[in-house]
């Protein structure tokens, strides 16, 4: 089938091509797209005469059919009407090509090339070289180019090879009649073979004959080339590629006209792939300017960044027809790829969607830190898809994904485009990302100081627990904190604080999967960090909603007494990472580091209150903390009109026993302390007041007091009798006395005084 071409607009170049497509029998001219047939049948009468008549039937303005016309291959741009170019725009979309008059006359003016026909190719190449709008059609040109050397020489196969900057090899970029398999493949260094050795020496090279294998550093010999010619394509002082032509069956076939002309070709040659890279090099940093201009702007918008960056993947799909386009977060923490914005709607409430590393294109691209660009042609519409990795000073930050439709921009400029899109994002997204988490450093920075100025207010160990909790919870944006303190006396770790909103159940289970993590972190002597804790198998038993945990070990010196942890974090902007950071490790460490310097001070005061106020060595009330309960029970009794009794129990002996054992006597003291406290209800309030000397206040006796002596004297004597030494049932005598309220006196004094008087003596 002929190959079919449309002109748009009637101007002189493009109407003087019609004569020449007309005389390539594989062209047809279907049709001249104008709006002003006269000047256009007019403009066809001055290029040739009766070409107005020939052409008439096919001169419309119907640019719908012109579109849908059976085998249209390519529209020449002949200047038209304003208000007909949008037809340029739109063919590409639908396969068909848009090209210059000049560049029509090269790739559809010529039939099949024979050697007659040089000068006229030569002569047009030249005057394409004078073309600024070659570049666009590189790849079809260069095709061209190699069509005319096989053609005009007779050779059977030919290559265009360039430079791979990334190693010097010779790359193939268009060939003719080389097994598409092998072109990938085939990579030739300076010196190796014929088209290294032009390439290496500067020169053409007109081979007849097989080349001499070592001559030529043949790597890999042919045996079906026997006759050959290679020119090197330089331009200015440096070469860039290589024109090979070869012939399989004849040898000599090759003349020396046919060397100067492919010599020719190959300056040509080298003029055109040097002028579409100084071409691109522009429109590439057109391109990536207006690109960085556009993706700066919608990221500097007063915005959160994950709306930003949805404004981004917007804006990126607009550029791309049907486009759909993603951003994919990496959290260097879970090692996994998150998408946090989308040109499509996202539900802000569902789960988002998680890619690991070696998952798909995107997990490739990820890991390989490749750009994926796919275009394909199919049905006369360019498919394009890519992924590619956002990158910034060594630092991946995750991936930039799109697919759509190409419309009516050219392949070659798209890739561009989208590169500068990736380039862009990934420098202001490195810069949002940095900025984010130097908000967040400066914020707990701020917070930790406003705690550390709180605590100095604090004047009880049991306020500063609930401190640290709250705020530890409030600073690193968690949804629960626990502090686990060791229990001087048992040695056990227990709760002293807990601060989230888990209920009664959920508080169960939730200590239970904290206690264990905190058994690990007391056990290894150093933070805890979980960013998932459903990767940890040995916790199922103790399965929660906290999805990760952060537990920092409490030390006084070396020697572990709590453990201070944070769980479940609370994603306030999911672009800060959804575990607990190394900048959250910090944190919690600043926190409990300042926390046990607090508690030391505090807990300081609070045993010189306690000196002050109990004994030392029993922890009961002494004599002033005894005579201030003592005043409190007579003002409630006297308001209600009840009794209040003062049992004073004297040791006899005991203090003899403590100046000549201390140790003995301070144990015998203890036994004696706690079975009469045993002896006790819970309200009642027993105090040492002296060396050998408990008192006891009892609010609203249940009993006559004798009756009340009974039980603490047997209670004393048993503990006296579980000493070893059995002498000190002789050594160590009982004598109680007491006081009533109001029946015996009305003050504390009086009562103390009553009490002093000893009613029962033990012999």
């Amino acid at each position: 089938m002929r190959k079919r071409l449309a002109i748009i607009g009637h101007g002189e170049e493009g109407l003087a091509l019609i004569p020449l497509l007309e005389a390539n029998p594989d062209v047809e001219v279907c049709a001249i797209l104008t709006q002003d047939r006269e000047a256009t049948l007019e403009g066809l009468r001055q290029v040739q005469a009766g070409l107005d008549q020939r052409f008439a039937a096919r001169v419309t303005d119907r640019i719908e059919d012109v579109l849908q016309t059976e085998g249209l291959v390519a529209i020449v741009d002949a200047d038209p009407a304003s208000s007909m170019e949008e037809v340029l725009s739109e063919a590409p979309a639908r396969g068909i090509q848009v090209t210059t008059p000049l560049i029509a006359k090269l790739l559809y003016a010529f039939g099949p090339v024979d050697a007659t026909r040089k000068p006229d190719l030569l002569q047009t190449l030249g005057e394409i070289l004078e073309s600024y709008n070659f570049t666009v059609d590189r790849s079809g040109l260069l095709n061209r180019v190699l069509q005319i050397a096989v053609g005009a020489t007779g050779a059977d196969r030919g290559s265009l090879m360039l430079i791979d900057p990334s190693d010097d090899c010779l790359t193939v970029d268009v060939a003719i009649g080389i097994e598409k398999e092998l072109i990938d493949k085939i990579r030739i260094r300076p010196g190796e073979g014929i088209a290294g050795r032009a390439l290496q020496d500067r020169r053409a090279i007109l081979l007849k004959g097989k080349a001499d294998r070592q001559r030529y550093n043949i790597v890999r010999e042919r045996d079906d080339v026997v006759s050959a010619i290679s020119a090197p394509l330089i331009y200015g002082d440096q070469v860039i590629g290589v024109l090979n032509l070869s012939h399989t069956r004849e040898h000599g076939v090759f003349t020396n006209d046919d060397l100067d002309f492919v010599q020719q070709l190959a300056h040509i040659d080298a003029k055109i792939i040097a002028r579409a890279e100084e071409y691109h090099s522009l429109l590439r940093d057109s391109v990536r300017l207006r690109a960085q201009t556009q993706i700066r702007s919608l990221l500097s918008e007063a915005q959160p960044l994950q709306r930003r960056l949805s404004a981004v993947c917007a804006h990126i799909a607009s550029e791309i027809k049907n486009g759909v386009c993603h951003i994919f977060v990496h959290d260097p923490d879970l090692d996994v790829l998150i998408l946090h914005a989308s040109s499509s709607a996202v539900d802000p409430l569902a789960s988002p969607i998680r890619l690991r590393l070696d998952e798909g294109v995107h997990g490739w691209v990820a890991r390989s830190r490749e750009p994926v660009v796919l275009s394909r042609k199919l049905h006369r519409t360019q498919f394009c898809f890519a992924v590619l990795p956002l990158v910034m000073q060594g630092d991946f930050l995750g991936l930039l994904s799109f697919e759509g439709t190409n419309g009516t921009e050219h392949p070659e400029i798209l890739r561009e485009k989208i590169t500068a899109f990736s380039q862009a994002l990934s420098e202001e997204l490195h810069d949002a990302l940095r900025e984010l988490r130097m908000e967040r450093e400066t914020t707990q920075t701020a917070a930790i100081n406003e705690f550390i100025s709180r605590l100095r207010d604090c004047a009880e160990s049991a306020e500063i627990h609930r401190l640290v909790t709250s705020s530890a919870a409030m600073i690193l944006e968690s949804e629960h904190a626990v502090l686990r303190l060791q229990d001087p006396d048992s040695g056990r770790f227990r709760i002293r604080s807990y601060f989230g909103s888990a209920d009664t159940d959920a508080q169960a289970q939730l200590f239970a999967v904290e206690k264990e993590l905190s058994i690990e972190a007391i056990k290894d002597r150093r933070m805890l960090r979980i960013v998932d804790l459903e990767s940890r198998t040995d916790l199922d038993e103790y399965r929660s909603e906290i999805r990760n945990a952060l537990l920092q070990p409490l030390r006084r010196q070396e020697r572990v007494v709590g453990t201070l942890s944070v769980l479940g974090k609370v994603v306030q902007d999911p672009l800060g990472g959804e575990s607990f950071s190394k900048e959250d490790q910090t944190s919690l460490s600043h926190l409990a580091q300042h926390m046990l310097q607090a508690l030391d001070q505090v807990e300081e005061q609070e045993r010189a209150r306690r000196l002050q106020r109990f004994d030392e060595a029993t922890g009961l009330p002494n004599a002033a903390q005894l005579r201030e309960r003592i005043e409190q029970e007579i003002a409630r009794c006297s308001s209600r009109g009840r009794q209040l009794a003062l049992i004073r129990v004297q040791i006899e002996g005991l203090a003899t026993l403590i100046a000549q054992s201390q140790e003995e006597g301070e144990r015998v003291l203890l036994s004696i302390a706690q079975e009469l406290r045993g002896a006790l209800r819970e309200f009642d309030v027993i105090a040492r007041t002296a060396l050998d000397t408990f008192d006891i206040l009892v609010p609203e006796p249940d009993a006559e007091i004798p009756a009340l002596l009974g039980p603490l004297a047997r209670r004393a004597r048993e503990a006296i009798r579980r000493e070893p030494d059995p002498t000190l049932s002789d050594r160590l005598r009982l004598a109680f006395g007491y006081a009533l309220f109001p029946d015996e006196a009305q003050t504390a004094n009086a009562l103390l005084e009553r009490a002093q008087n000893t009613r029962i003596s033990s012999d």
